[in-house]
């Protein structure tokens, strides 16, 4: 019975999750597992082709991450630093987070972050662009 019920709250929690991205045009630019114990960073390639980006949004599955910055590094050689500094955990999402100027080409997306040094399971990053 437990088993059942939780399935039927990670359906409708995608299901939420994938209704709204799609109404706000959201692509999946790619994703990450979170490798390092405390204070490290990973990074996100993003190919070319996916375009040309006005926000992007990062999704946490499996286990949370304290997210310090995030540093957006585009196609023109540019990037921007973006302070996020907040928990978000497993089944959450960042606030939309704006991408200033023009030719957001995205080529790469780093983060930095904690992780939980005590839990075995690693956090997956999920990222997500708003044209």
């Amino acid at each position: 019975m437990k088993n059942g019920f939780a399935l039927f709250i990670s359906i409708c929690m995608l299901t939420g999750i994938s209704s709204s991205l799609a109404a706000q045009s959201w692509t999946f630019l790619g994703s990450a597992k979170v490798h390092g114990v405390g204070v490290d960073h990973d990074e996100i390639l993003v190919t070319a082709m996916q375009g040309d980006f006005s926000a992007i949004k990062l999704f946490v599955e499996n286990e949370g991450i304290e997210f310090e910055r995030v540093v957006v590094h585009f196609g023109n050689g540019s990037q921007q630093e973006l302070a996020i500094r907040d928990f978000i955990p497993a089944g959450g999402e960042t606030r939309v987070l704006d991408l200033t100027g023009r030719d957001r080409i995205i080529h790469s997306v780093d983060f930095y972050y904690k992780s939980n040094p005590v839990t075995k399971r690693k956090g997956k990053v999920k990222l997500y662009g708003r044209r």
